[in-house]
C-alpha cells in the first residue's frame, strides 16, 4: 500500500489515545459501579454526550445548508409540479 507507514502509524496512535481514555472511564465506573446493580450510573457518559450533541456552525455554514437543500429538492419539487400539471390536463 501506498502509504502503509501513517497509516500504521496513525493507528498506532489511536489504539494509545483509545487506550488512555479507557483506563480513565474504567477508573470512574469502578467507583460508581455496584455488583448488585444491574444499572449504573456514570456521569461522564452523560456528560460527554451532550458534549457531542453540540454542532458548532461557522458564520456562512447555516446560509450553505439551505443553499444546497435547495438546490437537492428543487428539481425534485419541480419534477412532481409537472407531474400534477400533466395528471391534471389529461
Amino acid at each position: 500500500m501506498m502509504f502503509q507507514s501513517k497509516l500504521d502509524r496513525a493507528m498506532a496512535w489511536l489504539k494509545d489515545k483509545n487506550k488512555d481514555q479507557k483506563s480513565i472511564n474504567q477508573n470512574d465506573t469502578e467507583r460508581i459501579y455496584d455488583e448488585d446493580q444491574l444499572d449504573y450510573y456514570d456521569p461522564r457518559a452523560e456528560w460527554l454526550a451532550e458534549e457531542n450533541d453540540k454542532v458548532h456552525l461557522e458564520k456562512g455554514d447555516l446560509l450553505a445548508i439551505i443553499i444546497s437543500a435547495f438546490l437537492v429538492f428543487s428539481p425534485i419539487i419541480l419534477f412532481l409540479i409537472l407531474i400534477l400539471i400533466l395528471v391534471i390536463k389529461l
